[in-house]
């Protein structure tokens, strides 16, 4: 029978997963971590979706007006 590849335990309020560090790149490892800890925020937001798309508009609006001189030459 295979070995499993990894092991999780609970302490406390932690949760503890242990594998070997040859099944994941270090760089996938921490793309997922940081999505961990984004569906946390995501959870614990009270921000509606008006407010998401607003909120996404603003964003958009000010990346444009710090990039627009890139490809309008302004």
């Amino acid at each position: 029978m295979s070995e499993q590849i990894y092991n999780i335990t609970v302490e406390n309020q932690d949760l503890i997963i242990r594998f070997k560090k040859d099944i994941i790149e270090l760089d996938t490892l921490k793309k997922f971590l940081d999505y961990l800890e984004l569906e946390s925020l995501r959870k614990q937001s009270s921000m509606t979706i008006a407010q998401a798309e607003a909120l996404a508009k603003e964003i958009d609006i000010d990346v444009w007006s710090n990039i627009k001189h890139k490809f309008v030459g302004e």
